[in-house]
């Protein structure tokens, strides 16, 4: 009897000792992969970045640079070419500004809740916004150069819809990208590619964290490649809170996902102190809020409740490789693809309006 109880005893020593190696292994494993970057609690997470307060170290540097650069693992790139003679390209309405709304305009109270929406993470400052300017800033593209002048890809490719088959890649923000390329060449004569790199997928797996940092290099080597393109879209789809529901508006009677225009300003705000960002410097600042100013003013006129807010936050994201560089989201994830898929039409007169039509004044 005495046998059998220090038998008991011994094995459930034994598996209190097994228990407590597994969990100091996990617990390692977990300060591990926190102290590399995970930031498994960060809001910040999703954009694939350091802590607000932290510059990267020497490590995460060296990380970046033994990055793949190119190719990433991804769907085939589809360039999508005009008809050769090409057509006449219907060139859409510059924006109608009166006035009126031009002295509208001239306020930073005005810009400020009504054509922008500040993160608090971050500030604007009067001096970012010249409207006078801004207003005649002629951004038309040269369609005429031979090879593709749009480049659309996805830093995170992964995004999908509340009805996506999980098993299709491009029933995705993938597929919304190729729509938007569709839409662009079939009615405008924009020669788009359409580059789908999956920067979001390592080892076959989704991760988010270090895909901006991906990116980067494939991008740019894009750019080195063709240098025809001078315009970027960085196209994504929002995640809001559970529960939020879908962003919705009604086009021509249809069920469409509203977008957003997004801008990094590499700039922080903390408790009202703010800082710049010197790590991820962005040259193209005063370009990028040019180009969203635009693309606004020009949703608001085409499509009245169509854009939400342009949404400024404290990084740069992928806006710092050419001037022409533009960020939007597509609904959220209770939109449904078609919503979504639907949204590309006005989209794309929208940027034709900014690209194509010549300044608003």
């Amino acid at each position: 009897m005495v046998k059998k109880k220090v038998v008991r005893q011994r094995l459930i020593l034994g598996l209190l000792l097994i228990t407590g190696a597994a969990l100091f292994t996990w617990a390692q494993s977990f300060l591990s992969r926190t102290a590399e970057g995970a930031v498994a609690y960060s809001p910040f997470a999703d954009y694939g970045l350091p802590l607000a307060h932290e510059r990267p170290s020497q490590d995460y540097e060296e990380e970046i640079e033994a990055l793949p650069t190119f190719p990433l693992i991804g769907l085939e790139d589809i360039v999508f070419t005009p008809p050769i003679p090409p057509r006449e390209p219907s060139i859409a309405s510059a924006i109608t500004i009166t006035p009126e709304y031009v002295q509208r305009l001239m306020s930073f109270d005005y810009l400020v809740n009504n054509i922008f929406l500040v993160d608090r993470y971050t500030a604007l400052f009067p001096s970012d916004i010249d409207t006078y300017a801004f207003l005649h800033e002629d951004l038309r593209i040269d369609i005429d150069t031979p090879g593709p002048q749009v480049l659309i890809f996805h830093t995170h490719s992964q995004e999908r819809f509340i009805d996506s088959n999980p098993l299709d890649p491009m029933d995705s923000v993938l597929g919304v990208g190729r729509a938007l390329a569709e839409a662009l060449t079939n009615n405008y004569d924009i020669e788009v590619m359409h580059y789908m790199g999956q920067f979001d997928v390592v080892d076959g797996s989704p991760r988010r964290q270090g895909a901006y940092e991906r990116m980067e290099p494939v991008i740019l080597q894009i750019l080195a490649d063709n240098p025809s393109i001078q315009m970027v879209i960085d196209l994504h789809r929002d995640g809001v809170r559970e529960g939020a529901g879908p962003f919705i508006t009604y086009i021509d009677g249809n069920r469409t996902a509203r977008i957003m225009f997004f801008n990094g300003l590499s700039r922080q705000n903390r408790n009202g102190q703010i800082t710049a960002v010197p790590w991820l410097p962005n040259p193209y600042l005063r370009e990028n809020l040019n180009l969203s100013f635009q693309l606004q003013l020009a949703a608001n006129y085409l499509h009245p409740g169509f854009a939400r807010r342009a949404y400024l936050r404290e990084f740069r994201y992928s806006l710092h490789m050419m001037p022409m560089s533009m960020f939007v989201e597509v609904g959220n994830q209770y939109n449904t693809v078609d919503e979504a898929l639907r949204a590309m039409k006005p989209l794309s007169e929208i940027v034709a309006a900014v690209i194509l039509g010549g300044p608003p004044i």
